[in-house]
C-alpha cells in the first residue's frame, strides 16, 4: 500500500478513536474524577430547616425539587392553569422557583397570594389571580424583596 494511504487510514482512525471516546467520557460512560466542596476547602452547608419535615434540610429539598423538575424537560410555554402549578410539559422559568420551593414544603403560590393581599399597594395588579401572579416575574421579584433576605454576588477570594 502507498504510504499516503496508510497516513490518511490512521489520521481517519485517530481522529474517529478520539471522537468517540470524548463522547464516552462526557457521556459519562468512562469514569472520571467528579469534584465535591471538600476538594476545595469550601465547608458544605446543611440548612437547620426541614418545613415538610422529611429529615431533608430545606436547601437540600430545594435543590433536589428543582433537579427533578428540570429533569422533565418542560417546553417553554407561557399558560393557565386553574390549579396555578402546571400539570403537564409545559412550563414557564418561575416555575422552576415555585416547584423548588414546594418540595420543601413551601407553596409559593399561597405564599405570594398572602403577600399580595397584605400589600397590594407593592404590586401593580388589577386583579388579583392567585393561580397566575406567582408565576410573574415581576410579583416574584417584589414578593422576594418584602420577604427575603438579599445575598451579595460579590466574589472575593480566602486564601
Amino acid at each position: 500500500m502507498n504510504k499516503k494511504i496508510i497516513t490518511i487510514i490512521l489520521i481517519s482512525f485517530l481522529i474517529l478513536s478520539s471522537t468517540i471516546i470524548y463522547a464516552l467520557y462526557i457521556l459519562n460512560y468512562i469514569p472520571h474524577r467528579k469534584y465535591n466542596n471538600e476538594h476545595f476547602n469550601i465547608k458544605t452547608y446543611t440548612s437547620s430547616m426541614d418545613k415538610d419535615n422529611d429529615g431533608i434540610d430545606d436547601q437540600t429539598d430545594i435543590l433536589n425539587s428543582v433537579r427533578e423538575y428540570i429533569e422533565t424537560n418542560p417546553k417553554y410555554k407561557s399558560k393557565y392553569y386553574a390549579s396555578g402549578y402546571p400539570n403537564d410539559e409545559y412550563g414557564v422559568c418561575t416555575d422552576v422557583v415555585a416547584f423548588g420551593l414546594k418540595g420543601a414544603g413551601y407553596d409559593l403560590m399561597e405564599l405570594v397570594n398572602e403577600d399580595i393581599k397584605n400589600n397590594r399597594n407593592n404590586y401593580n395588579i388589577d386583579i388579583i389571580d392567585k393561580n397566575i401572579d406567582f408565576r410573574r416575574v415581576q410579583n416574584l421579584k417584589t414578593y422576594f424583596e418584602n420577604n427575603a433576605i438579599s445575598l451579595t454576588t460579590d466574589k472575593f477570594y480566602v486564601f
